[in-house]
């Protein structure tokens, strides 16, 4: 029962195929074009497999752009926590000890002082350490300090307008409300009055993995700027016009230059100095923490665990030297590219191209993709992410493919199947054999699907084989040759006599043959044969076909069907 089934499924599958005529293709050609304008749109069926993607290049490229040797990391890790905690306690420490470090600091003449640290809150403990910090500020100019934005759901509860906030900007052409906005601003006045603030949010991707930098956010026509925006501004460097942009990694973790804090607190309260004088003359120094135990990280493409200050200063280092990833946006740019090369592939399918070509092609045309893609990351400051045509175009080939194979397999085996077990008798077989005198100005494997296409929508039972793989020695003997072959699926149990059905068949492979040889002006011949084909003996109908094929290539030799051109 179980074998009765399968031969069932393959002939209800061979009924398909020759009827179809390739139409397959076109439906599957509709189907992923589909998916592809979905995923343009707001579906993003693959927009997972895109970031994956900008991940692995990004932390495979071969070319980094060098960490700028201006910028350097005043790490407070964790051997700052525990050499600091002997004289000012576990962390945080009184802000007279950032004060006292402004000072000395102050004295080789950096370029700017970035904090990443939020003084969000008063020390009630330490009130002369928290004015003594504030006092300081007021005389550095060149200081810049974080504030945290919260959810903008959270605006209707705040009492802070931008317009209360020194440094928001007026965003041109759109009017300025008065709304309420949700910050966490710093607790000392003078950091506010300065307005040499910016905000230090990192907004992940949806997968939880930061690869964007906000530059700004807009609010009711105003623009709330980044602290690398801040700084940039203040510095003069010319800023991104986009909101967000792709952090330009300087490698994995630990690229950007740092010093431990502990360290240098230490040489700046010795008489005797032994770091350089000028070691941070000219420079901007980011003040930050690397300790695990302030759980200041979040996961990157170089890194799981990518701490935020090293972030932050890889965002300063890309505006500094003008060097983030600008990535293209526009998604129809490229599910054009999509769509042209699923409608190539299916054309390819349709008409014939050869299965080997059609493999190397579109293998070619991945690799290509792939290329540029990875070259455009490493080479330029462009990423042209051309990604996206891969899946959808791996997505139809590999059916079509599939299909393919199915198809020949199908019409391979068609000719043993033997769907009624107990059943004897004869089918009434038709055996061609095609061989045009010459393929060079139509390919084996066209000439091959042409004659599929012509037949297979003229009448079912036909299958057709080429000899694609013909031994070295009998190359010649098979030279140009199609073999046709027509099985009835009617079995009859009367004793076998000749019909009508070779004469038609005959002449329906004769049409077809001259239609395709008549516009490329190849002469063209046929020899034929039919007979019955035993049903229910596999071995009585192995001899028979055997003869069937034998005496129609005599026949080619001997009686040939001459096609006209």
């Amino acid at each position: 029962m179980k074998s009765f089934s399968t031969e069932k499924l393959i002939q209800v599958g061979y009924r398909y195929v020759t009827q179809s005529q390739g139409r397959f293709y076109l439906y599957l050609a509709i189907f992923c074009s589909v998916l592809v304008v979905l995923d343009a749109g707001s579906v993003e069926l693959i927009q997972g497999m895109k970031l994956k993607t900008f991940d692995v290049i990004m932390k495979s490229r071969v070319l980094f752009h060098a960490a700028d040797p201006e910028i350097i990391i005043m790490d407070i890790d964790e051997a700052s926590l525990s050499a600091m905690a002997k004289e000012y306690g576990r962390w945080p420490w009184p802000r007279q000890v950032f004060a006292e470090f402004l000072e000395i600091l102050q004295e080789q003449k950096p370029q700017a002082v970035v904090f990443d640290i939020l003084f969000s809150d008063p020390d009630v403990y330490n009130k002369d350490s928290d004015a003594y910090f504030n006092e300081v500020i007021t005389d550095m100019p060149n200081t810049f300090f974080p504030m945290l934005r919260l959810s903008p759901s959270n605006d209707e509860l705040s009492q802070i307008t931008p317009a209360m906030i020194p440094g928001m900007s007026k965003i041109a052409g759109k009017p300025q409300k008065e709304k309420g906005l949700a910050l966490v601003l710093p607790h000392f006045t003078s950091i506010i009055e300065s307005g040499r603030m910016g905000t230090n949010n990192v907004y992940p991707d949806r997968d939880g993995i930061v690869r964007q930098y906000s530059i700004y956010r807009e609010h009711h026509g105003w623009r709330i700027p980044s602290l690398p925006a801040k700084v940039g501004e203040t510095l003069g460097w010319q800023l991104p016009s986009s909101q967000d942009v792709y952090v330009n990694w300087r490698g994995k973790f630990g690229a950007i230059h740092a010093v431990r804090f502990s360290d240098v607190f230490e040489d700046f309260l010795r008489q005797d100095r032994k770091r350089p004088s000028e070691e941070f003359t000219g420079k901007i120094v980011i003040i930050g923490s690397t300790a695990s135990a302030l759980f200041d990280t979040k996961p990157t493409p170089m890194a799981k665990v990518h701490p935020g200050v090293e972030i932050l200063a890889t965002a300063i280092d890309n505006l500094k030297n003008g060097d983030w990833i600008t990535q293209a946006k526009n998604p129809w740019v490229f599910t054009a590219l999509a769509l042209g090369l699923i409608w190539l592939t299916a054309l390819a399918f349709l008409t014939g191209v050869n299965r080997k070509a059609i493999d190397m092609v579109f293998a070619g045309s991945q690799v290509g993709l792939m290329a540029v893609t990875f070259a455009s990351l490493n080479l330029t400051t462009y990423y042209l992410d051309l990604t996206a045509p891969i899946p959808a175009g791996l997505i139809y080939f590999s059916l079509a493919r599939a299909y393919a194979y199915a198809e020949a397999t199908l019409l391979e085996k068609y000719v043993w199947l033997n769907v009624e077990e107990g059943k004897e008798g004869w089918q009434y077989a038709v055996v061609v054999v095609v061989q045009p005198e010459s393929l060079e100005e139509i390919s084996e494997g066209r000439f091959l699907t042409l004659l599929k296409g012509g037949l297979y929508g003229k009448q079912v039972g036909f299958t057709i084989e080429g000899f694609p793989r013909k031994p070295a020695g009998l190359e010649k003997a098979f030279q140009n040759m199609f073999l046709i072959y027509w099985v009835d699926s009617h079995v009859e149990m009367k004793a076998w006599q000749a019909g009508l059905s070779g004469e038609q068949t005959l002449a329906l492979v004769r049409e077809v043959a001259q239609r395709i040889c008549k516009p490329e002006k190849i002469g063209c011949k046929l020899g034929w044969c039919q007979g019955p084909l035993p049903y229910g003996d596999v071995t009585l109908r192995l001899e028979a076909w055997q003869q069937l094929v034998a005496k129609a290539m005599m026949n080619l030799k001997e009686q040939p069907v001459e096609i006209a051109t």
